[in-house]
């Protein structure tokens, strides 16, 4: 298996499961800005939406989406508890939980990082994923 990862984004996610699975893998290297692997190819050949993080299997098939990678990586090995059972209604509770940080909590923090967007909009999706991550602190 190889994951196309990039430091400090949403990659790292399924990049901690890899190895608390303890599973072999190998790392591809994405620069954010050109698209480009550190083994030389253009990441939009890989993945046409140019984001990470990118499960390619040893049959050259891919996944894409952290939450998809991650229950995939975890029924690889059932034994280690990070996923329940397909089908039991906890698995269930657990996607919903993984749509709800990728929609409201993660899709929240990148406008952060726009240099252009006004102070003010930054107050306002601060206060948002304030709200947001209070809701989190009182459902577990």
């Amino acid at each position: 298996m190889k994951l196309y990862y990039s430091p400090g984004v949403c990659s790292l996610a399924s990049h901690i499961v890899l190895r608390e699975l303890g599973l072999d893998f190998e790392l591809d290297l994405v620069d954010k800005q050109t698209k480009m692997t550190a083994s030389g190819k253009d990441f939009r050949s890989i993945n046409p939406n140019g984001y990470v993080p990118v499960l390619e299997l040893s049959d050259g098939r891919r996944l894409t989406e952290g939450p998809a990678i991650m229950q995939y990586l975890a029924d690889l090995k059932p034994e280690s508890g990070l996923a329940p059972a397909a089908g039991d209604y906890e698995r269930y509770v657990l996607q919903s939980w993984l749509n709800f940080i990728t929609s409201e909590i993660h899709k929240g923090f990148s406008p952060l990082f726009k240099q252009d967007l006004a102070p003010e909009a930054k107050d306002v999706l601060r206060q948002q994923l304030e709200s947001r991550l209070g809701y989190v602190a009182e459902h577990l």
